[in-house]
C-alpha cells in the first residue's frame, strides 16, 4: 500500500511540475509577445513622425528613392501605367538588396509621388540621398532606368528630356 501511495505522490509531484513549467512557458510567451509589440510600435511611431515631416524624408534606400523619382518624373509626363510600373519592377529587380524591396519601393514611390505636385519637388528632397549613397556608376544606371521607364510616346519630348536633365543635375551624374 505504501509503494501505492508513493508512485501516486511521484506522479501527483510530476503533473504538479508539468503544469508549473507549463504555464511559465506561457509567461515567457507573453512577454516576448509584448516586448515584439512594443518595439513594433516604436517602429511605426518613428515612422510617423518622419512621414509626417515629408514623404520623402522616410526614404532609407536607395532603391525606394530611385522609385520614387522616376514615378513622380513618369506622373508629371503624362501617366504612370501599368506598362511603365512593369517596366520598372524589371530594371529595379536586378539591383534590390532584399526579396519584396522592388514592391515596397513601388507602392512608397506612388504614394510618395502622389503627395508633390512636381517631379522637382521629389527630386529637391531625394537627390541628395541618392547622391550620397549611390556610387557614379550606380547614378547612371538610375538615368537608364529613368530613360528606360519614361515612355517617350507620352507627354512631349521636349518635357522628358527635360526631366532626364533635371535628373542628370540634381545627381550630378
Amino acid at each position: 500500500m505504501h509503494i501505492l501511495v508513493s508512485i501516486l505522490g511521484l506522479l501527483g509531484a510530476g503533473l504538479f511540475w508539468w503544469y508549473r513549467l507549463r504555464a511559465a512557458g506561457a509567461a515567457v510567451r507573453d512577454v516576448a509577445d509584448m516586448a515584439g509589440r512594443a518595439r513594433g510600435a516604436v517602429k511605426r511611431r518613428r515612422f510617423r513622425n518622419r512621414a509626417a515631416v515629408s514623404p520623402f524624408a522616410a526614404i532609407d534606400d536607395p532603391v525606394v528613392g530611385a522609385a520614387t523619382v522616376i514615378i513622380a518624373m513618369a506622373q508629371e509626363q503624362g501617366s504612370f501605367d501599368e506598362d511603365a510600373e512593369r517596366r520598372l519592377r524589371d530594371a529595379l529587380s536586378p539591383v534590390a538588396s532584399r526579396p519584396g524591396l522592388v514592391d515596397e519601393a513601388v507602392i512608397y514611390g506612388k504614394w510618395a509621388a502622389g503627395q508633390c505636385a512636381e517631379a522637382s519637388t521629389a527630386l529637391r528632397h531625394v537627390a541628395p540621398y541618392l547622391r550620397e549613397t549611390l556610387s557614379s556608376a550606380e547614378r547612371g544606371e538610375l538615368l537608364a532606368i529613368a530613360e528606360t521607364v519614361l515612355d517617350p510616346s507620352t507627354g512631349t519630348l521636349a518635357h522628358r528630356e527635360q526631366l532626364l536633365r533635371s535628373l542628370v543635375a540634381r545627381l550630378e551624374v
